[in-house]
């Protein structure tokens, strides 16, 4: 017999692996119980959304403005100053008032999506000549994209109550999915 076959490295890999995708299975199996119950609660949804960005975003300008004051010499000293102090006021007011920073997300999340959705439909324009390029999926789902963000911005103020937590319920199952997918992908590769 081999030494390879009594060393620990060659005994604990298939360990490792299958603790790895015990892991990464139930974070996703986590992550879809997460979104459904977001998707049964979107209002107490699009409030921890609104509540998170608000602190993410004054975080944010406090960690810049501590870094401004670290090092006062940098350069962009004023344009920093200025982005620190707006993340600062930004974030405080959508904490202190987060169902107006809920529409504002809204607002935001609709713009985006319009703006992938024309990216993406340029996008597959310019490569419609190639071989095994799927441009005509990428343009429906560009034009798919532009069409909701125009949707959730026409739908204002009523749309922003509910859709950021519907959207970050759906994006919860499906990343949850896509984990649960990765590690039955890992598994295979393993065996």
């Amino acid at each position: 017999m081999t030494e390879a076959t009594f060393s620990p490295t060659a005994v604990s890999a298939p360990r490792r692996a299958l603790w790895w995708r015990t892991a990464i299975t139930i974070y996703g199996m986590l992550m879809i119980v997460f979104g459904v119950v977001a998707l049964l609660a979107p209002l107490l949804a699009t409030y921890a959304a609104s509540v998170t960005f608000g602190a993410v975003l004054l975080a944010s300008g406090l960690l810049g403005a501590a870094m401004l004051i670290l090092d006062w010499r940098t350069e962009a000293f004023v344009w920093r100053a200025v982005w620190s102090v707006i993340a600062i006021i930004g974030g405080l007011c959508i904490v202190i008032h987060p169902w107006p920073g809920a529409l504002a997300l809204t607002l935001v999340l609709g713009a985006s999506l319009i703006a992938q959705g024309l990216v993406a439909v340029t996008h597959a324009f310019a490569h419609r000549g190639h071989k095994n390029c799927p441009w005509g999926q990428m343009a429906f789902a560009g034009v798919v994209s532009a069409l909701l963000g125009a949707l959730l911005i026409w739908a204002l103020p009523h749309a922003g109550i509910v859709v950021p937590g519907v959207f970050l319920a759906l994006n919860l199952v499906t990343f949850g999915l896509s984990l649960i997918a990765l590690a039955f992908a890992k598994r295979g590769v393993a065996s």
